[in-house]
């Protein structure tokens, strides 16, 4: 799922070691092993350009800000790791001023409001758009051509996937709908997984079931794409996502189909081991600085990152954002409760000491 920073790293290093030493074909694989076993040793072996050095600093930044610091118990470190990453991407920048995903993830941790940070990405999404034509239009070689078909596009793709997320959080639900289809159109393999915080929009919309569907089919090669790593059930089928089945759930309750919500609640309790914390707590998680965080697909940590992004559709309703009719529904719904309280108790039980002696 998503980006994966450091692989994109080596993928970058690897193209242009091979430009360096104009190494043909491009799909020469003892060479390209070779390269993959330098980069794991030491990257700074194949890094040559300040070009080569400003995307290996995003990748280090977001190693720091994205899988780090956001686990780092202790808030010294923790801040310390965070100021870390902004010299690194300040560092990126003053290497390489297309550097577009330093830009975007610096101005992301020195926003002071979601909105400013919204307004920035909409204010320079042409610059750019118009950095990615201008790499498509120059494919004088191999090389450039290799390049501009996957690597190019990325940071565009990036910028899209930050402008849908932060215009859902902020009520721009068009405008969010706009980068979802941008994207969907340039990239219909959708690796950056826009795909579903599209879903969600659609459910702000507050769409039908026939609407998320007709949204699936319209976009089917991206959910294709994206499941071919998704396990089947005992009938072949493939199991739906985090995103869908929140998405379904959202739309359910907002027809007034209690019944159908409950369906689809129990559905998650099920695919899910341990779904009943994740849905009675609903913990926001922090957003991915580079791109929407790895996770592993069907896992807890996947339910878990749909949740946290599901925010503007759980804080629907009447009463404050802590206290919010569906948000309530869903974590004190019976069938999640049950499954918490049989949580704990399987958890106590294996917690508990034996006394006992030998018989």
């Amino acid at each position: 799922m998503a980006f994966d920073p450091i692989q994109e790293d080596c993928h970058r290093l690897i193209l242009a070691t091979m430009r360096r030493k104009r190494i043909m074909p491009l799909e020469n694989q003892p060479f390209i092993e070779r390269c993959m076993e330098e980069f794991q040793e030491d990257p700074s072996q194949l890094i040559k350009s300040d070009r080569d050095r400003s995307f290996h600093l995003v990748a280090r930044a977001t190693e720091l800000i994205d899988y780090r610091v956001p686990f780092i118990p202790d808030d010294t470190q923790a801040e310390e790791e965070a100021n870390e990453a902004e010299h690194e991407l300040a560092e990126a920048i003053s290497l390489d001023k297309d550097n577009w995903d330093a830009q975007r993830m610096l101005t992301a941790l020195q926003a002071d409001s979601n909105t400013s940070y919204m307004e920035y990405l909409l204010a320079h999404k042409d610059e750019v758009k118009r950095s990615l034509d201008e790499a498509l239009v120059h494919t004088s070689d191999p090389y450039d051509r290799e390049f501009a078909g996957d690597l190019a596009r990325r940071p565009y793709l990036r910028w899209l996937a930050a402008l849908a997320s932060q215009s859902l959080i902020a009520g721009r639900y068009r405008l969010a709908l706009d980068a979802v289809e941008e994207s969907l159109a340039l990239a219909p393999d959708d690796p950056a997984d826009i795909r579903f915080t599209g879903l969600f929009i659609m459910a702000k919309l507050e769409c039908s079931r026939e609407d998320l569907r007709r949204y699936r089919a319209r976009h089917r090669l991206s959910f294709q794409a994206g499941g071919i790593l998704r396990r089947r059930n005992h009938q072949g089928e493939k199991i739906p996502d985090a995103w869908s089945l929140i998405a379904e759930l959202s739309v359910a309750y907002h027809e007034f189909d209690f019944a159908g919500a409950t369906r689809v609640l129990r559905n998650i309790l099920r695919l899910y081991p341990r779904a009943a914390r994740a849905l009675y707590y609903q913990a926001e998680f922090p957003e991915g600085v580079y791109a929407r965080v790895n996770v592993t697909p069907q896992t807890d940590d996947e339910l878990i990152l749909a949740l946290s992004e599901a925010t503007p559709l759980l804080q629907e309703g009447m009463g404050s954002p802590t206290n919010a009719c569906f948000a309530t529904w869903v974590g004190s719904h019976e069938l999640v409760r049950e499954a918490f309280g049989e949580q704990d108790r399987h958890a106590s039980t294996a917690q508990r000491p034996h006394l006992g002696g030998e018989n």
